[in-house]
């Protein structure tokens, strides 16, 4: 892999940033600080409203963080907001860009609010993308800190206030040894080696351990122990997601969310047990995988049900949920329960998306790591593989680096359980020619839909994502659309989409964030992007949501509006650039013209580049499964066609979407890999 160095912006540079940070999330004094506290006072507040408006990024010494955020982007696009800095620190570059004649710094705030602004909303893509990156990396690094004011005014408690109870107190969890490598490096042997510890890797490394082989699970991150989970939303993003939690698409356009520690996703995501529903399962066995709609394929799902303890009958609804159930209702459109990986007991902790302090949730650091241990398999953590060893068309091992250390691992088996945005890199790395390696990559592209309510939501608050709908799930009539879900809501997340006109403004509407209710729309998208690997050699995300996934997410967002307006929000919005908020008419409600043409508003601006906020919290297929090497990188076996004994066992194995939280999708597929794997070990003998 290339070792130049990255590029780092230089004094000029930084000082452009900092005056961008401080014109999103500025110290309010004067004349601004009082508008601020005056239009938000109920009479007993001032006090709050007063110290919270005097928090900015660079009087709370945050700026710092924005470049250190900055630094961690690929060298690409470093240069590239380099290039914007550059510019912005003349008096011609600005011009252009802002058509003010003055460098950016020296502006007046209020000047350089309008430049922001006007980029929000420009007819140049690239501005508009612009404008989102920059809003978007100044609030998330701002309100995910632990700042007693900003907490104060906002009514959030920081960190989960149970978090040194009983409830953490009363538990014993599992503890793991890892593999240090000397200076001088270390070569090691084992039967099987597996890069991954997630959903994939976790589940593989309990069956085959199970059975006898010499296992060795290899981590690029590291373990956090439930006793140093600080449950701090910076502490969770920064330690525990790929780049810190700012991991875009190479446009900037879709913002991605990827579990990046030991358990993978399944230590960071929300529960969400889902099978794979069996219209997708039909897919797929028409795709020449009979396996999916076996016995032996259910008999997967079924011992991961049992070993997780997915179920929903222990669910209790927070507020948020429980008003996706009560408008679902009143419109007559279908809803359920979603089952949780939480051993069968009740499970109420808002804080899961920063790791799971207590311990009830079901991931494999709790579970299948926990079973491969205590059938002799060893770890090794901080640890990032470069390539796998191949010799005559055979993966005999794989060679990669512990903190510059060098490691090189000699196995009889390689099983890839990296993700689905390094798994395809790894196999790239490794010289496979496969030209659907990185390819057909699925993301469930989300938008958000919001809606104000009287009443305190909290959507931080008890069990996460415990409801949907499937109202919109077959959009085209061939089983692609979106489903409705309630996210976690915390204030960093929300910072994201609080439309920004400028700083008082900004802050006001952070005050909503007790009475909000986020909906995502998570659309099965049917036509997926790409994995390519840049200089450096690691992954980058390539990806456009197509005309006709753009449809199914339009679809959700329209459901999701009604849902809210049914269900008594007094206003609504998404996070489309240009539209403000629907204020609902208490006495028309649904039947209110105005509405519909909001709805029409809605759909004509639509979801293109720039125009509304698109993340991602599932990958998917970029190591797809197949009948032949033709449309596939991987056999039924999960196999590779090209190498033997090289097996991938995670979502990029998927042959398309799954259309709903892949976790257990994931879990099974690998572990029927594993009984394949097996199989194959006692036809050898034979």
């Amino acid at each position: 892999m290339a070792s130049t160095p990255k590029p780092r912006l230089n004094e000029d540079q930084i000082k452009v940033v900092y005056a961008i940070m401080d014109t999103i999330i500025p110290e309010l004094n004067g004349r601004e600080l009082e508008e601020f506290v005056r239009i938000n006072s109920d009479g007993t507040n001032d006090e709050a409203l007063r110290a919270f408006g005097k928090t900015g990024l660079i009087n709370e010494k945050v700026g710092e963080l924005v470049i250190e955020k900055i630094h961690s982007l690929p060298a690409e696009k470093i240069d590239e907001l380099g290039m914007v800095f550059k510019l912005l620190n003349t008096r011609m570059g600005t011009l252009i860009l802002g058509g003010t004649y003055a460098d950016f710094p020296s502006l007046p705030r209020e000047q350089r609010s309008q430049i922001i602004s006007s980029w929000s909303n420009s007819m140049i893509t690239k501005l508009r993308i612009l404008a989102k990156a920059l809003l978007a990396i100044a609030s998330v690094t701002f309100y995910s800190q632990h700042i007693e004011a900003v907490h104060k005014a906002i009514g959030y408690p920081g960190p989960d206030p149970e978090m040194h109870s009983e409830k953490f107190t009363s538990k014993s969890f599992p503890q793991y040894e890892f593999i240090e490598v000397p200076p001088e490096g270390i070569e090691l042997s084992f039967d099987v080696v597996i890069v991954g510890s997630g959903a994939g890797g976790g589940v593989m490394a309990a069956e085959l351990s199970k059975a006898g082989k010499r296992v060795l699970v290899i981590e690029k991150s590291r373990h956090i122990p439930q006793s140093e989970l600080t449950l701090v939303q910076s502490d969770g993003l920064s330690k525990m997601y790929e780049s810190g939690g700012s991991l875009t698409s190479t446009d900037g356009v879709v913002t991605v969310l990827a579990g990046s520690t030991w358990g993978g996703g399944t230590t960071v995501n929300w529960c969400a047990s889902l099978e794979l529903p069996y219209y997708v399962r039909e897919e797929w066995a028409n795709k020449g995988l009979s396996h999916f709609t076996s016995p032996d394929y259910q008999k997967s799902i079924d011992a991961i049900v049992q070993r997780l303890g997915i179920s929903d009958k222990h669910l209790t609804h927070n507020k948020a949920n429980s008003i996706l159930l009560e408008g679902c209702h009143k419109l007559g459109y279908p809803a359920k329960n979603i089952p949780q990986n939480t051993g069968g007991h009740a499970h109420s902790c808002g804080w899961c998306g920063f790791g799971c302090r207590f311990g009830e949730k079901q991931g494999t650091m709790m579970t299948f790591l926990h079973d491969a241990k205590l059938n002799g398999a060893q770890f090794m953590q901080d640890t990032f593989i470069e390539r796998v060893l191949i010799e005559k068309g055979r993966a005999v091992g794989v060679v990669g680096h512990q903190n510059g250390r060098k490691v090189t691992v000699k196995a009889n088996k390689v099983v890839v359980s990296a993700g689905s945005i390094h798994s395809p890199a790894l196999l790239q790395r490794s010289g496979l020619k496969n030209k659907n390696i990185g390819k057909n990559l699925f993301l469930h592209p989300v938008s958000y839909v919001f809606g104000r309510f009287d009443e305190k939501i909290n959507c931080y608050e008890g069990s996460i994502m415990t409801a949907l709908t499937t109202v919109a799930e077959n959009v085209d009539g061939k089983g692609y659309g979106a489903k409705i879900e309630v996210p976690s809501h915390h204030p960093a997340l929300n910072s994201i989409f609080v439309k920004w006109k400028n700083a008082v403004d900004h802050k006001s509407r952070m005050l909503d964030l007790n009475h909000i209710v986020p909906l995502i729309v998570l659309t099965r998208d049917r036509d997926g992007g790409s994995i390519h690997c840049g200089d450096d050699g690691l992954p980058r995300i390539d990806y456009t949501v197509s005309k006709h996934d753009h449809v199914s997410l339009v679809e959700g967002i329209d459901r999701s509006l009604r849902i809210l307006v049914a269900a008594g929000a007094k206003a609504v919005w998404t996070s489309q650039r240009g539209l403000e908020e629907f204020k609902v008419n208490p006495e028309l409600g649904q039947s209110d013209p105005a509405f519909e043409k909001y709805i029409k508003q809605v759909r004509s601006i639509g979801f293109g580049p720039g125009t509304a906020q698109v993340g991602s919290a599932h990958q998917m297929g970029t190591c797809r499964m197949g009948s032949n090497p033709s449309n596939s990188v991987i056999k039924p076996t999960g196999e590779t066609w090209e190498i033997k004994g090289l097996y991938v066992a995670d979502a990029s194995a998927f042959p398309t979407a799954s259309g709903v939280n892949p976790m257990l999708t994931t879990y099974s597929l690998s572990h029927s890999i594993a009984q394949f794997i097996k199989k194959s070990e006692v036809s050898a003998k034979l």
